[in-house]
C-alpha cells in the first residue's frame, strides 16, 4: 500500500502495550514458526494456503530485491506472474497480444557539481547544502534571503511585502499543534510566507550522511524531462555554515524579518530512461455472449520499495522491538520510550528466536503482506476460474498493477491507456495487504482517535458503497449466504478519515472514472513497510478464506442480470478531480 504521511501516534500516544502485542513472535516461535525458506509442490485449481504459501515464498524472496518499479528486480518479479498466466491458459490482455502493458519511467540524479553561492562563498552538495524539490527546481540569482523565525514562533509577525520574492530561512521547531495550525497569528504567518520565492530550512551544523544519499540518490519519476525549463521553487536545507556567509552572524542572533545577503543556485540533474513499469494483464472470456463485452475487474500492485544501502538492522530483534515502539509500522509509534519490564521482554523473546534462527541482517524490503499477499492471491483466484468448473458470465480481467507505491502509477496508466473499453469495467476488486490482520496486529486507527486491532475472521472493506450501495451490499450478501462468517471492519471507509486510505491503493485509479470498487485489506501492522514484512508472518488459512471470498463476490458481480447500479455521485470533473476520503 502506498505510503502516506499520516502521523497515528496520537492515537498510540500513551497505549498500554498488551504482552499479548510484543510477545506474538515469541509465541510462534515456541510453537512451530514458519520457515525462513520454502519451495513448495506445485499449485492446484483450488484456493489454498499451501498454495499461497508457495507463490509468496518465490514472490517475496530476497532475490526480488523488493521489486522496487523501474529496477531489473521489479521485471523479473511480473516475469514470474506473466509466465503463470500463460499456463494458465489466460487470454493476454496487454497491447499487441501480450500480457504486457509498459509506461515509460525517467530516472532523475542530482549532480554532484550543483552549488550554491553567496557572495565570495560556493558551497557544493553534500556536507553544507542539498536541495531536495527535483529536476523542476527553478534556479535563484542573486535573490535576497530573509531570516522567518519557526513555524511555531508566530508571536511576531512578517511583513509580507518585505517577503515578497525573497527566500526564507526557518529555523527548526516542534510540530506544531493542532492549536497552532488553527490560530490566527499562525495563517497570518503562513499568507506572509505565501508570496516567498523559495524557503531555506537550517539543519545544524551538518548534513547527515543518510539524508545526503537520499537526496542525491537516483529518483524515479513517470514524467519525461522537461522542455518548457525548471517550474517549481526548491527546498534547500542549508547549514550554519551557508547562514553564517548570508547573515555574517549565527542564526541565535537574528531577528526576524533581518535581509542577508543574495543566493545563487546551480542545480544540475540528469535524466535518463530506466527500465519501463509494467502492468501484467490477463483475460477470462465470460460464458455468456450477451455478457462477455463486460468486465469485472481485480487487481493487486505487483510493486514495493526496494531495498536499503547498507543493513538497517537485524530482522528479528527489529521485529520484537517494533511490535512494542511502532506497533503500526511506518504509519507510526508510540512516543514513549520502552518501560525496564518491556526492554526485558525484548530482549527474551529475541533470545528465544536466536534458539530457532541465526542472527539475520537485513536491508530488503520484501514486502511480502505489501502487496506480495494481493498479488499471490490475485494468482491463486486466476488459476481457480481458469482451470475450475466456475465460469462467470461477464469476462474478468486480471491486472496486476505497477509502481502503486510511488503513486498508483501503474493503475492510473492503465485506466488512462485501457486495453479494453474502460466503460466496460462494471466493478474493480482491489487486494492490497491480506495476510494478517490477527489480534495482535494494529490494524489501523479509530476516527474518533483510538487504535483498531485485527481478529479472527478480520477484513477491512473500503469504497464498497461510496458509488454503488448495491456493490457494498452484494458483498455483505454473499459473506452471509455462502457462509464465509468474515466480519467486516469499516472504520477506515469513514469519511475524512486521517489515514486517507480510500485514496491510497489502486482502486481509486478506477473510482475516478465512477467505476464501482471494493478495497479489500487486512490492514497495517508492525511490519508494515519495514524490512521484517515477510513470507514466515502470513497468516496463510486466513488468506485464503478471504481468497474465496472474494472469489465468490466477483463471481456474484460477474453473474448479475444487470450491471451493477452506480446511485451515488460519480467524481466531477472525472478523472481530474482530487480524491476525498
Amino acid at each position: 500500500m502506498l505510503r502516506a504521511r499520516v502521523n497515528i501516534s496520537g492515537g498510540l500516544r500513551g497505549f498500554a502495550m498488551t504482552a499479548a502485542l510484543a510477545g506474538s513472535l515469541g509465541a510462534q516461535a515456541a510453537s512451530k514458526p514458519l520457515p525462513l525458506k520454502y519451495v513448495g509442490p506445485a499449485t492446484v485449481p483450488a484456493i489454498t494456503a499451501g498454495d499461497l504459501m508457495t507463490r509468496l515464498y518465490k514472490y517475496a524472496d530476497d532475490s526480488m530485491m523488493g521489486r522496487d518499479v523501474g529496477t531489473p528486480y521489479h521485471l523479473k518479479a511480473v516475469a514470474y506472474i506473466e509466465s503463470e498466466v500463460r499456463r494458465m491458459g489466460l487470454k493476454p490482455g496487454g497491447p499487441n497480444g501480450s500480457f504486457y502493458q509498459d509506461f515509460p519511467i525517467w530516472t532523475t540524479t542530482l549532480d554532484a557539481a550543483s552549488s550554491l553561492t553567496v557572495g565570495d562563498s560556493v558551497f557544493t552538495i553534500g556536507s553544507r547544502f542539498i536541495a531536495i524539490n527535483g529536476a523542476g527546481a527553478k534556479h535563484y540569482t542573486n535573490v535576497p534571503v530573509v531570516f522567518a523565525g519557526s513555524l511555531t514562533d508566530t508571536l511576531t509577525s512578517l511583513d509580507s511585502a518585505g517577503v515578497a520574492g525573497k527566500l526564507v530561512l526557518l529555523q527548526p521547531g516542534p510540530r506544531p499543534s493542532p492549536e497552532v495550525l488553527q490560530s490566527t497569528s499562525y495563517k497570518a504567518f503562513r499568507a506572509a510566507l505565501a508570496g516567498a520565492a523559495g524557503t531555506l530550512n537550517l539543519q545544524g551544523d551538518s548534513l547527515s550522511t543518510a539524508l545526503v544519499k537520499n537526496f542525491t540518490s537516483p529518483n524515479s519519476s513517470m514524467t519525461p524531462p522537461a522542455t518548457d525549463g525548471p517550474q517549481r521553487a526548491p527546498i534547500l536545507l542549508v547549514t550554519n555554515a551557508v547562514v553564517e556567509a548570508i547573515f555574517g552572524a549565527p542564526v541565535s542572533g537574528l531577528t526576524k524579518g533581518q535581509v542577508g545577503k543574495p543566493v545563487t543556485t546551480d542545480l544540475r540533474y540528469t535524466r535518463t530512461a530506466a527500465s519501463p513499469g509494467r502492468n501484467v494483464i490477463a483475460i477470462l472470456p465470460g460464458s455468456d455472449p450477451k455478457l462477455s463485452g463486460e468486465y469485472v475487474a481485480i487487481g493487486a500492485h505487483s510493486d514495493h520499495v526496494g531495498f536499503a544501502h547498507g543493513s538497517r538492522g537485524e530482522s528479528d530483534s527489529l521485529r520484537v522491538w517494533g511490535a512494542i515502539g511502532h506497533p503500526a509500522g511506518a504509519e507510526g509509534g508510540r512516543t514513549t520510550p520502552l518501560a525496564a519490564d518491556e526492554w526485558a521482554k525484548v530482549n527474551r523473546d529475541i533470545a528465544n528466536l536466536r534458539k530457532v534462527y541465526p542472527s539475520r541482517p537485513d536491508s530488503i524490503f520484501n514486502g511480502a503482506d505489501d502487496d506480495g499477499t494481493g498479488t499471490v492471491s490475485v494468482l491463486e483466484m486466476a488459476e481457480a476460474f481458469a482451470k475450475g468448473k466456475v465460469k462467470p458470465k461477464r469476462s474478468l480481467i486480471f491486472v496486476w498493477h505497477a509502481g502503486e507505491e510511488h503513486g498508483m502509477w501503474g493503475s492510473g496508466y492503465f485506466m488512462d491507456n485501457p486495453t479494453i473499453p474502460r466503460d466496460s469495467i462494471v466493478a474493480q476488486l482491489n487486494i492490497d495487504m491480506v495476510g494478517r490482520g490477527a489480534a495482535t496486529d494494529v490494524t489501523g486507527q479509530k476516527m474518533g482517535g483510538g487504535i483498531l486491532h485485527g481478529g479472527e475472521h478480520y477484513v477491512q472493506l473500503v469504497g464498497s458503497r461510496r458509488l454503488s450501495t448495491e456493490l457494498g451490499d452484494l458483498v455483505e450478501k454473499v459473506n452471509t449466504e455462502k457462509k464465509h462468517g468474515f466480519l467486516f471492519d469499516y472504520n477506515i471507509d469513514a469519511d475524512g478519515h486521517p489515514q486517507n486510505i480510500y485514496c491510497r491503493s489502486d482502486h481509486w485509479s478506477y473510482a475516478k472514472w465512477g467505476v464501482p470498487v471494493v478495497f479489500f485489506t487486512t490492514g497495517g501492522h508492525a511490519d508494515y513497510h519495514q524490512v521484517t514484512d515477510e513470507p514466515q508472518y502470513i497468516r496463510y488459512d486466513h488468506m485464503a478464506a478471504l481468497d474465496r471470498l472474494i472469489f465468490d463476490v466477483a463471481v456474484g458481480v460477474a453473474n448479475l442480470d444487470h450491471r451493477l447500479v452506480v446511485d451515488k455521485a460519480k467524481p466531477d470533473p472525472a478523472p481530474a478531480t482530487a480524491c476525498k476520503q
